[in-house]
């Protein structure tokens, strides 16, 4: 059941990174982010898109620490106990 619950989280987390992340590209950028990672534009900058890819796994790694945080602590006020040990997560 804990893996359900860390897994579903932090599928949810993981989406609302990801729009998060899209939306401050379009604040900053004035444009589509999908265009920073689409070689074939005119104009494709190689800073830009290690930038962009840096400043996104930064963002999915805090989610995800973020989201595990949140499954455990509903965890454990839902069942008053900790979470099983010997089974992890894989989102």
């Amino acid at each position: 059941m804990w893996w359900v619950e860390s897994t579903v989280t932090g599928a949810l987390g993981g989406m609302i990174a990801e729009r998060l992340i899209r939306a401050f590209y379009r604040i900053v950028r004035k444009r589509s982010p999908d265009s920073v990672f689409d070689l074939d534009r005119p104009g494709f900058s190689w800073p830009d898109f290690l930038l962009w890819a840096a400043v996104g796994g930064i963002c999915l790694g805090t989610s995800k620490v973020a989201t595990r945080h949140i499954a455990f602590v509903g965890w454990k006020k839902l069942t008053g106990t900790e979470p099983p040990k010997g089974e992890t997560s894989h989102a």
